[in-house]
């Protein structure tokens, strides 16, 4: 199924809201796989240790949101890539086994063909030998 492209969005100064830099972190020695990491019990307790500004924390809480955002969004690429290439793997498997079915299907074919036309030679040999045919094969 076809996707739309994604729209882009732009912030109050015009720039792209995709590839937007993040604020600068207001604690330079937490870096942004510690920010992600840390629980929120800890985070809050090592902001209001540092006597940030109200604004400060306002500002890390949001980074935090946004790098854990794009975890999210990473880890819900991935397995939406893994779980298409599972059911194209799959896809091609079914098709495989279906040609394997069609073959065996003309297979079985054949061999009731056969089946038939010995049978059929065989009882115009009894009829032309006049070898009495039993009543259930007469019908056939």
């Amino acid at each position: 199924m076809p996707h739309e492209p994604k729209r882009e969005r732009k912030g109050a100064q015009g720039v792209s809201l995709l590839q937007a830099p993040l604020s600068p972190c207001p604690i330079p020695d937490i870096s942004d796989d510690e920010l992600v990491s840390i629980s929120v019990r800890d985070l809050n307790r090592t902001l209001k240790l540092r006597g940030l500004t109200r604004e400060e924390i306002v500002r890390m809480k949001q980074r935090r949101r946004t790098l854990k955002n794009r975890g999210y969004a990473a880890s819900c690429r991935i397995k939406r890539i893994e779980q298409k290439d599972e059911l194209e793997t799959e896809k091609s498997q079914e098709w495989n086994d279906l040609e394997v079915m069609k073959d065996n299907n003309r297979k079985i074919r054949e061999d009731i063909e056969t089946w038939k036309s010995k049978f059929e030679a065989l009882r115009k040999f009894a009829i032309a030998q006049k070898i009495p045919l039993p009543p259930e094969l007469d019908s056939i």
